[in-house]
């Protein structure tokens, strides 16, 4: 490994075992990530299209898009196109994180990499709000880190 290391917030489920399961089930499975790296540049895809592009059977994308969608990484639905139900996928907001691993952050546009990291930072301050009340920390001592991080009282 190069050069400086780079802060990603990522979220995970909430159970450890869950969380190790996740990170196991995408990171040690090259079609996840093949399936995922498809998000890089769609919102939307199309299951039959995942099954188009992949040189593997229909069942074996078709149980990686399910363990995804189970893993909550993916949100699936049917939309109706062309007069047939087909099935589409997106990647879900916390998730998009993995995504990003995936792309170089400087290739994005810039004001996609803005959008993101307002979500992010929306989810990151809420999580961090519940965390920090359940051991009691108040709020202004957080509105107070979040001052002095960005070096004045604007």
């Amino acid at each position: 490994m190069k050069g400086e290391h780079r802060p990603y917030v990522i979220f995970l489920p909430q159970e450890h075992r869950d969380q190790i399961f996740l990170l196991t089930s995408v990171f040690g499975s090259r079609i996840k990530l093949e399936i995922l790296n498809e998000f890089c540049s769609e919102d939307e895809i199309y299951q039959k299209d995942l099954i188009k592009k992949f040189p593997y059977s229909n069942k074996t994308i078709i149980k990686h898009l399910k363990e995804l969608v189970d893993m909550k990484i993916l949100y699936e639905k049917m939309v109706k196109k062309e007069g047939k139900w087909v099935k589409i996928f997106r990647v879900t907001s916390p998730m998009k994180w993995i995504v990003l691993l995936l792309k170089k952050p400087e290739t994005l546009p810039k004001e996609e990499m803005k959008k993101i990291m307002i979500e992010f930072l929306d989810d990151y301050i809420k999580n961090i709000l519940k965390i920090a009340e359940y051991y009691g920390i108040k709020k202004k001592e957080i509105w107070n880190i979040l001052r002095n991080a960005y070096g004045e009282d604007r």
